[in-house]
């Protein structure tokens, strides 16, 4: 990121330009943020998955008692 101070209009056009140009996905902050996010909801599918599966599965052994 560009710390600049743009003191004339054609500094700030400049700067302005600058960023307008950058791309916020090609940031490797934001990629392993997303990477990481990813990771997150393919944990919370799984667990969720185990624990309605062994709820299920309590369930039947409880229904045999």
């Amino acid at each position: 990121m560009t710390t600049a101070d743009p003191k004339t209009p054609e500094e700030f056009h400049q700067y302005v330009l600058d960023l307008s140009h950058r791309k916020v996905e090609d940031d490797p902050r934001i990629q392993s943020l997303h990477a990481a996010k990813r990771i997150i909801w393919m944990l919370l599918v799984a667990c969720a998955f185990l624990f309605f599966y062994l709820l299920d599965k309590m369930a039947e052994a409880l229904s045999l008692l």
